[in-house]
């Protein structure tokens, strides 16, 4: 798939961009292998909430919370940005995921979920943002980032990208980017009247 159609009009995007990074450099020796994602999550999102709040240039100020709670569903964005205006406007959303999941060695719900639970639950991070179970329709750049536990890079972005291929074949693989560790895509939602939306993956080895 190609990029064309990505437009820098999200005003914030590079601010957004600069918290994750900052964040993760920050305090990437403090997330541990093995720990509740939640927990490691946590830590992030702490950090990337006093960048936001006071260490923007030009007076910005975003900030940044852990599980938003929505109102027309159960589902929880693991991380969300937002302004300090009088609606507290949402700017982005986050999705963290290990690699692999829970107490298994190589599996993973980073793309879609399998679907083998009794509830038939819609867990995978990108499977989410494109039946629109995260994120908003207004905003079409979202996040996520990855706790990598075992494999290489190389050998997780294979099985990502592989995945990407067989259930959503007119979206983007992950594309590498300037930075370490990170990648771009780009996906159309499950209803195509809404469009397509771009991704942030940002991927943190913990081995």
């Amino acid at each position: 798939m190609k990029f064309d159609f990505i437009s820098p009009s999200h005003k914030y995007l590079n601010d957004v961009l600069y918290i994750i990074r900052q964040g993760i450099t920050e305090k990437k020796t403090h997330l541990k292998k093995g720990l509740r994602e939640g927990l490691n999550t946590q830590t992030l999102v702490d950090t990337f909430n006093i960048i936001g709040t006071s260490r923007l240039d030009n007076k910005k100020w975003i900030g940044v919370q852990k599980e938003h709670e929505n109102i027309s569903s159960t589902a929880r964005e693991d991380i969300y940005f937002y302004l300090n205006d009088d609606n507290y406007t949402r700017i982005f959303y986050a999705e963290a995921k290990r690699l692999p999941k829970y107490k298994t060695l190589k599996d993973e719900e980073y793309v879609i979920s399998d679907n083998l639970g009794p509830n038939n639950k819609t867990s995978g991070g990108i499977e989410r943002y494109k039946a629109a179970i995260h994120g908003r329709d207004n905003i079409k750049k979202n996040g996520m980032i990855a706790f990598v536990e075992n494999q290489s890079i190389i050998e997780w972005l294979k099985l990502v990208n592989d995945k990407i291929s067989k259930f959503y074949p007119d979206d983007s693989l992950l594309l590498k980017c300037d930075n370490e560790h990170e990648f771009i895509s780009t996906h159309k939602y499950d209803d195509e009247s809404k469009g397509i939306f771009e991704m942030h993956h940002f991927w943190i080895p913990l081995f």
